[in-house]
């Protein structure tokens, strides 16, 4: 149509921010306290009940449970990284557990496979950290 490609990225930038404006109006709820498991609970849950209807009432639950162990005390500079999910082979959705404490990967240096009242866990499934 005869337009430059700087021009077509001018018009972008410019709906961009006419969006970010219209949205503002189109709140419909807004969390005063991060902090707060119940506020955070149900917003998480209209986001999870798109995808697994009929678990974003337990789902949502664990997710702001890991949310809130993972939130810095300025929540503006909360990292989606920090919070990771990792699949149990032969676990069902109900066995799900928010674990409070980091992944480190690496072997087994001994021949010892069970220990009583440990605080370490081992899982025989893959995890990455990337």
């Amino acid at each position: 149509m005869g337009l430059h490609p700087s021009e077509i990225l001018i018009g972008y930038e410019k709906a961009s921010k006419k969006c970010l404006e219209l949205l503002e109006e189109l709140t419909c709820y807004r969390i005063d306290n991060l902090r707060e498991k119940g506020e955070l609970k149900k917003c998480i849950r209209s986001a999870i009940a798109s995808k697994q209807y009929g678990l974003e009432d337990f789902l949502a639950e664990k997710i702001s449970e890991a949310c809130l162990y993972a939130l810095p005390k300025d929540a503006k500079k909360f990292n989606v990284d920090n919070v990771r999910v990792q699949k149990i082979l032969g676990g069902s959705i109900t066995d799900t557990q928010v674990v409070h404490g980091m992944v480190v990967l690496r072997g087994s240096e001994t021949s010892i496979h069970e220990v009583k009242n440990a605080k370490i866990a081992v899982f025989n499934t893959s995890i990455e950290m990337q």
